[in-house]
């Protein structure tokens, strides 16, 4: 069934602009997605969606077309709207017309074991870092990500985008460090962590195949009950002005080594 709205001032368009506020998602479970690849993303894994929103003079790839297609075929709730009310909810320069609203899914720390590389990062702030660790968790056949203590929102509309759809199949689990840390101890699970305060260096380490990688916030790096919990601490040598590396550079250049280390050892 397709809905038509042409009015900016609907209460459906109001909620859905509303979503761009961390506090509303929190309340109604709910999150936007915006843009060809996420939308398609969303779709193909099957990931929770609310409904689907396309405005027609927008939609000017057979791309877009098709996820419009797949999205009817599925049943999906679908939104048709004016030129003016899809720009007035979109978050880019050129938008290309589809966008989605989808459920938070969180899972369960009892619904996982730690099988392959997983990563967790402590106090994590930026957003786009965090999507962009899960496009790079995702390419280094990592398997999910723990986000422990106070860290930023996964479906905010930038880690959204940023991780370029990874999230719709990344089982995301989030906890306080006190349940993180009984998790680790209770499983035994090996521990990474990544530190400046090492001079051991991530290319001298042995990786085991089931593991988990640690990465405390942009600012303060991980808390002393972290590193308490890490088997090994490995940092990344730096040889310029510098000292550090983005968060979301560092866990790439990490991840790929601990993958390239598994293959190796195939």
């Amino acid at each position: 069934m397709v809905k038509r709205i042409t009015s900016q001032s609907n209460t459906t368009i109001k909620q859905i602009r509303s979503l761009q506020d961390r506090k509303y998602r929190k309340q109604t479970g709910l999150f936007f997605i915006e843009g060809i690849r996420q939308v398609g993303e969303a779709i193909d894994s099957d990931y929770p969606l609310q409904l689907v929103i396309y405005c027609p003079s927008l939609l000017i790839t057979d791309y877009a077309t098709k996820i419009l297609e797949k999205a009817s075929y599925k049943g999906l709730e679908l939104l048709e709207v004016s030129d003016d009310v899809f720009q007035s909810i979109s978050n880019k320069d050129g938008p290309h017309g589809i966008a989605a609203v989808g459920y938070e899914r969180f899972f369960k720390i009892s619904d996982v074991n730690v099988e392959g590389l997983w990563i967790a990062l402590e106090n994590i702030q930026d957003p786009g870092n965090l999507g962009s660790i899960l496009r790079s968790l995702d390419g280094a056949g990592g398997k999910g990500l723990f986000l422990v203590g106070e860290s930023t929102d996964p479906f905010h509309p930038t880690a959204v985008r940023s991780s370029m759809g990874v999230v719709f199949y990344t089982p995301i689990i989030k906890l306080s460090l006190a349940d993180f840390i009984e998790f680790v101890k209770l499983k035994d699970i090996f521990c990474v962590g990544t530190s400046c305060e090492t001079t051991d260096s991530f290319k001298e380490q042995n990786y085991p195949k089931n593991m988990i990688l640690i990465m405390g916030s942009e600012q303060k790096g991980m808390t002393d009950s972290m590193i308490d919990i890490c088997d090994v601490l490995v940092n990344i040598p730096m040889t310029g002005r510098v000292d550090s590396l983005n968060i979301a550079n560092a866990a790439s250049i990490v991840l790929f080594e601990i993958h390239t280390r598994n293959m190796k050892n195939d």
